[in-house]
């Protein structure tokens, strides 16, 4: 199972991949049954992994950021 496809989601890196992948699937309506488009798959799986890790660091170094500012001041400022 995918995350959601939408364009606005990913990358350009990524949108191409998806992209390319559904071409496969429409182009090969019996076949991609058979391992046809799992290369495509692959990399399109792959791309989005690499979205993901990335967007969980990010995230994560705000939280340590928003986590230190916070633990900074005093009750009254904030």
């Amino acid at each position: 199972m995918h995350p959601d496809l939408s364009p606005h989601l990913h990358t350009a890196e990524c949108n191409e991949l998806i992209t390319r992948l559904m071409h496969c699937h429409t182009e090969h309506n019996v076949m991609k049954f058979f391992g046809t488009c799992n290369d495509a798959d692959r990399a399109m799986r792959h791309c989005l992994k690499k979205e993901r890790l990335e967007k969980r660091e990010r995230s994560k170094e705000h939280a340590q950021a928003m986590k230190k500012r916070l633990k900074g001041k005093p009750m009254e400022q904030l």
